[in-house]
């Protein structure tokens, strides 16, 4: 009788608990696998003000601005579906992979070749603004050339060897993108 229940009980499939423990364990490694892409950039801006669409003489304005960012995708834990928990295989899907983090360090923004005019001085949150509004143009950037698909691959990976060490054997993972 020991024997009997001793194999139900370590043969069985996993219970609900099981899962929690799964979604700790991808919860923990999701900060590991996410992809961390740096990057620096020039702008230059030019502005000068105007009246009823007439340039105001003396008015322009230019400075260009030196910075570095960092982008972070990844997955957020709420995105991961397990449709399949058994004793060895694990079958999980991935709603959508997204930016998690995108920062501007501060401390290494230079201003460069600062143009004022006598009625246009160049102001700090005008330099912010315009980091800013790059900001959003450098994600769409970087997604247009890959960075999802590179998320996707380190995010398999992690999730594979998280799962490899709990004990799965057969791991299947797919993403709805």
């Amino acid at each position: 009788l020991v024997v009997a229940v001793s194999y139900n009980f370590i043969y069985s499939e996993k219970s609900p608990e099981d899962t929690s423990k799964v979604l700790d364990a991808i919860e923990e490694v999701i900060e590991v696998s996410t992809t961390k892409y740096t990057y620096s950039n020039i702008i230059t801006v030019t502005k000068d003000k105007s009246f009823n669409n007439i340039k105001i003489p003396f008015s322009e304005k230019s400075y260009i601005i030196k910075y570095a960012g960092v982008i972070k995708g990844g997955i957020d834990v709420s995105d991961v579906n397990i449709i399949d928990n058994t004793r060895d295989s694990i079958s999980l899907e991935i709603d959508k992979c997204s930016i998690m983090d995108h920062y501007i360090d501060d401390e290494n923004v230079y201003v460069y070749d600062i143009k004022n005019s006598i009625f246009n001085k160049v102001e700090v949150n005008e330099v912010f603004e315009e980091l800013s509004k790059h900001k959003e143009e450098y994600e769409a950037k970087v997604i247009e050339e890959g960075l999802m698909e590179e998320v996707k691959t380190n995010t398999k990976k992690s999730l594979e060897n998280t799962l490899n060490r709990l004990g799965y054997e057969k791991i299947d993972i797919a993403f709805k993108e």
